[in-house]
């Protein structure tokens, strides 16, 4: 295979300076791409890790170079992102730009989890089945929203949920919503026309594939089953997340919803109908009801047992295994009532294949609680309860990931993000995923950040327990945001502290709009913010990726404090007691570095950018020992204290 050089895509009067009137060179971008040449040259495949600064332009660096050698050898490509965000823009923007670029054809498509289309099953249901079945219009609710989705199934080619004018946490959207837990497969009389299995076919015909790590590993690691769309070669971006992703997808959680849900399932009723002639449907209605009692009196005593909103288990409690052990017993029994109607040999009725599915989610109920209960794998398993659910998931690092990852032998994988090394450093991430590259590149800032931003660190000489450490901490933002003239971005750790920040911003008329995280979608705080070049945006965790605003509109970004994990956390509790006294220097501290990478990449989006990155935490500078400063960028350095005759009410150079 020969693929030409990245300097005449990428440089100066390369085929993208042909293409876009905006054009700039920048060297790191037409290096990384480079990289992904060499690799992707190798004949026996490789395995290529690369971080990526904001600005360089990594999504074109690593498709330019993909998609010649797929349109050369007929290979076929997954890019695999972690959010919504990235995914539409690669399908309505960056894939159909680079075939024009290019002068390829390449035929691409996105893939989303089942929740995002239309179950016909479930319509049909909603509806009525003959408005799905036959094309008439008949509504069993009545209601506004029914009509709009019956007219939208008469309408849409692709099932896909978001085209509907419905808000996404409509009920009637969620119950029309395709699942894998009420999925019929190939006993669902609508098989043929499911848009969920069309998508799946249709994939097989694309070049490029695009899809999210959570339904990735839904596959690898929640089912057992390999990823849908082969792939030769598999693009990472936002690498950074993937062990969060793949420590979501193998969670385990069960409430006493789900076993309410499940006994007052119509399954249930029809099935006892149908036993009645063996005699059984009376005890299938008193067992079912025996389950959700002794399922509720299990709940009822978790609650007992561990007050609080969430709450850790380090081992199983007696009587708390011996409930769920009558409840797994009962289950059993019913189970074995319901085997006439969903045993492989069983005489096929209307109700089998609902009563297969219904037996299969009990069966994984059970399991659930089994697994929750007995709390046999801490600590390399965290358990918890949390509100009125109990919840179990792997603390990291966990073989599993590394085992499964790769079982579609792709023969080039490409791990990119603006935030893998600690330092330069690829020993956490590494540890954290179990992933071995034999590639390593590091892409320079294509700004002159040193010139272009400096930090800001505010020592308020308080601990976070201290009863004035609140109140404190609002002064010192509002008196930040004040000189800045808004213009903000401030990333709050606590939403408790989101609460109390935000009611001092706006107990008074502001010279800016003042937009707070949950008051409107995300989708629209950020649009907002960047049409109001002096808006202030108050936010939390996941504000600290995906706020891309360049220029005048963000010249600040404000972090409250070092991001540690909470220690009270379950998964963290469990990581500390894995790895004893190695625990803070192997994961807690590279993690919140990490994540402070991550929230003072949000400053500089351009070459003409200028702004402050604000720390309000002396430990920044104080710590030598843990070196934050080693793993942000190198720029100049300014230290604040607050002043101690009124607290939170000035701040003074130290």
């Amino acid at each position: 295979m020969v693929l030409p050089s990245m300097d005449e895509y990428f440089g100066p009067e390369g085929k993208l300076a042909g293409h876009f009137a905006s054009f700039e060179y920048r060297k790191p971008q037409a290096d990384l791409a480079e990289e992904v040449r060499k690799t992707l040259l190798g004949g026996d495949g490789g395995i290529l890790a690369a971080e990526a600064p904001p600005g360089v332009g990594k999504t074109f660096a690593l498709l330019v170079p993909a998609m010649l050698s797929a349109a050369e050898t007929g290979r076929k490509i997954l890019f695999l992102t972690a959010g919504i965000t990235l995914q539409e823009q690669l399908i309505h923007k960056d894939l159909p730009a680079l075939n024009k670029i290019l002068g390829l054809s390449l035929p691409f498509g996105l893939i989303k989890g089942k929740g995002n289309y239309v179950c016909l099953v479930r319509a049909a249901e909603t509806l009525g089945e003959r408005g799905v079945a036959e094309g008439y219009l008949s509504y069993e609710d009545g209601g506004a929203a029914s009509e709009l989705i019956a007219e939208w199934l008469e309408t849409t080619e692709t099932g896909d949920l978001s085209e509907l004018p419905l808000a996404p946490d409509s009920p009637a959207v969620a119950r029309i919503a395709a699942s894998s837990r009420s999925c019929m497969g190939f006993r669902c009389p609508f098989r043929e026309r499911c848009f969920h299995r069309k998508v799946l076919q249709d994939a097989r015909d694309w070049s490029v594939v695009v899809a999210n790590y959570h339904l990735y590993f839904s596959y690898l690691l929640a089912a057992d089953q390999p990823f849908p769309a082969q792939c030769d070669i598999l693009i990472c971006d936002e690498a950074h997340r993937i062990a969060e992703a793949a420590r979501s997808s193998m969670s385990v959680a069960v409430s006493a919803d789900d076993f309410a849900r499940l006994m007052r399932s119509r399954v249930v009723a029809e099935g006892a109908r149908i036993l009645d002639g063996g005699g059984d449907a009376g005890r299938t209605a008193s067992l079912a009801g025996e389950i959700r009692l002794a399922a509720a009196q299990f709940f009822e005593t978790l609650d007992l047992k561990a007050p609080g909103k969430k709450v850790p288990f380090t081992g199983p409690d007696e009587e708390l295994r011996n409930l769920q052990a009558d409840v797994s017993g009962k289950i059993l029994d019913l189970i074995r009532i319901f085997e006439p109607l969903t045993a492989d040999q069983a005489e096929p009725s209307p109700l089998q294949p609902a009563a297969i599915l219904w037996a299969e989610e009990l069966k994984r109920a059970r399991h659930a609680l089994q697994w929750c209960s007995e709390v046999a794998r801490y600590p390399s398993w965290a358990y918890w309860k949390e509100n009125s659910s109990l919840l179990s998931a792997p603390a990291a690092p966990f073989p599993e990931l590394a085992e499964r990852f790769f079982e579609g032998d792709p023969a080039f994988v490409f791990f990119i993000s603006a935030t893998l090394t600690v330092g330069k450093r690829w020993d956490y991430w590494m540890e954290e995923t179990g992933f071995e590259p034999d590639r390593f590149f590091i892409c320079e800032s294509p700004f002159n950040l040193a010139e272009q931003m400096e930090i800001l660190v505010v020592d308020t000489g308080l601990d976070v327990m201290n009863p004035s450490y609140d109140e404190t901490l609002c002064a010192v933002i509002e008196k930040l945001v004040e000189g800045n003239g808004g213009a903000t971005l401030a990333l709050l750790s606590s939403r408790r502290l989101l609460g109390k920040v935000s009611a001092r911003m706006k107990s008074r008329e502001r010279a800016y709009p003042v937009l707070v995280q949950g008051e409107l979608p995300r989708s629209e705080l950020i649009r907002q913010f960047r049409e109001k070049d002096d808006s202030v945006l108050l936010g939390m965790a996941s504000f600290r990726e995906g706020v891309d605003i360049p220029g005048e509109g963000l010249t600040q970004v404000i972090i409250d404090r070092i991001p540690f994990a909470h220690p009270a956390d379950p998964v963290v509790m469990a990581r500390n007691a894995l790895l004893g006294r190695e625990a803070f220097r192997r994961t807690a501290l590279p993690e919140a570095k990490i994540l402070l990478k991550q929230a003072a990449g949000r400053l500089i989006r351009s070459r003409e950018d200028r702004g402050r990155v604000a720390i309000i935490d002396g430990r920044v500078l104080q710590r030598k020992d843990w070196n934050i400063p080693g793993a942000l960028p190198e720029v100049k350095y300014r230290r604040l204290v607050v002043s101690s005759k009124i607290a939170g009410k000035s701040v003074a150079p130290a």
